[in-house]
């Protein structure tokens, strides 16, 4: 059982420091998650929605701190009960998640309405790594399995603060750990550096001052800042499609030879008065009886570019390719632009006229509607029209509002935050 409590810090330890980092560097991100949990038609906590920011922060900073809480022995009766609360309450998340998405689709099924809207991706692992809510149910029942042992062995005292010797040998353990999730699966080396350097801050004060909230206070310390850093730049891995060196049109294609998906079709006929289903590949059943209707289901998925959702669209026409084939553009992002950032607002005039006068097409993207735009033009005196894109989409684009890209032929070749503007070379 000793080995089995071992065991158990390591791997819970170490997959909260890579989950909360994964997070940290993008908690805007995560903040739109959760703004999808609390909306009315699925939680119904719409409330928390202007919370989501700091609930965000306030969680993958906790995550951090909490993982090496077990990594190092400290405070063990509060860290594994908030390990275990935290366990628990993203377990019946997870499972509520995909037990929505399954009611949803047995509706589908029978034809009925469904009312709910479902959340199709718990943001466990940001963009970094996709789960099925099914998948991440079931990774949250598998490290139950460690935490239920840890919270009973933590309350009974029996996880004691490290010896020198063992924080050494929990130490590199953990950092293997992480290089096989944080390097080997998700391909971020920054989760072992930082980890390397937490680690090294954390052993020095424990050892030093002896101080168990000493220490725990230097690692949140840390991890706030680095979140911090993220959020007044942009995060310093982009895990999107629409990263530096993607080239957008590419990643909305469907090769030719892309893998179709395998569809079931169900249809109902009513024979001799009784509803009789046929099931087929997609072709209509022949059958003497009168038609009644038709469900589908996904058997296999099929190829699915990266970027479905991307346009940019004026009141009259597409001009997404138009735009896309342009030789030098910058593309300023702003999915509101009467909440984008003032301070932000103001260096478009010059940015934008910097880059026509080095013979760049410069655009707006916005969801805002077209009184909006007319008014933030005439505020800020912008040379530039703003055409119309997704509010998730433009979410997505860049964690800033505003945001600044630019383009040559459809690839990013620079993106910003509104505090880095000075930064870009046009």
């Amino acid at each position: 059982m000793k080995a089995f409590i071992a065991i158990s810090r390591l791997i819970v330890g170490s997959l909260f420091i890579v989950s909360g980092l994964i997070k940290c560097n993008d908690t805007l991100g995560f903040s739109y998650k959760l703004n999808d949990y609390f909306a009315h038609d699925v939680l119904n906590l719409e409330f928390l929605i202007p919370y989501s920011l700091l609930l965000a922060v306030l969680i993958c900073v906790v995550e951090i701190v909490l993982g090496v809480a077990l990594i190092f022995g400290l405070k063990s009766k509060l860290s594994t009960t908030l390990i275990l609360l935290m366990m628990l309450f993203f377990t019946w998340l997870t499972w509520y998640t995909s037990s929505c998405l399954e009611a949803q689709e047995v509706a589908g099924k029978l034809g009925e309405e469904f009312n709910k809207n479902c959340v199709t991706d718990c943001g466990c692992f940001g963009d970094a790594l996709k789960l099925e809510p099914k998948e991440s149910f079931y990774k949250d029942l598998f490290l139950l399995i460690f935490t239920i042992p840890l919270f009973f062995f933590g309350m009974k005292n029996k996880i004691p603060v490290n010896s020198k010797k063992e924080d050494l040998f929990y130490m590199v353990t953990s950092l293997v750990l992480i290089f096989g999730f944080g390097v080997l699966v998700i391909g971020w080396w920054f989760t072992v550096l930082f980890s390397m350097v937490l680690y090294g801050v954390v052993y020095f004060i424990k050892n030093k001052s002896k101080g168990e909230w000493l220490s725990l206070l230097a690692a949140y310390v840390l991890s706030l800042g680095f979140t911090y850093y993220c959020l007044q730049h942009l995060p310093i891995k982009d895990f999107r499609a629409y990263k530096i060196g993607n080239n957008i049109a590419d990643e909305m294609k469907v090769p030719e030879d892309a893998k179709k998906p395998v569809i079931e079709y169900t249809w109902v006929f009513k024979v001799n008065g009784e509803d009789q289903e046929f099931v087929t590949n997609g072709a209509y059943p022949e059958v003497n009886g009168d038609y009644v209707g038709v469900t589908t289901k996904v058997i296999e998925e099929g190829f699915e570019p990266k970027i479905l959702d991307f346009s940019i669209e004026s009141e009259d026409e597409d001009l997404t390719d138009y735009f896309l084939s342009a030789d030098k553009l910058l593309m300023i992002v702003s999915y509101n632009i009467l909440s984008g950032e003032k301070e932000g607002m103001t260096k478009l005039k010059k940015l934008s006229d910097e880059a026509l006068k080095n013979g760049y097409t410069v655009i707006g993207l916005t969801a805002s509607g077209a009184a909006d735009k007319q008014k933030i033009k005439s505020a800020y005196n912008l040379d530039f029209d703003f055409y119309l894109c997704d509010e998730k989409v433009l979410k997505t684009i860049v964690r800033s509002n505003p945001g600044v890209l630019t383009l040559e032929k459809g690839t990013v070749t620079q993106k910003v935050h509104w505090n880095d503007i000075e930064d870009l070379e046009l």
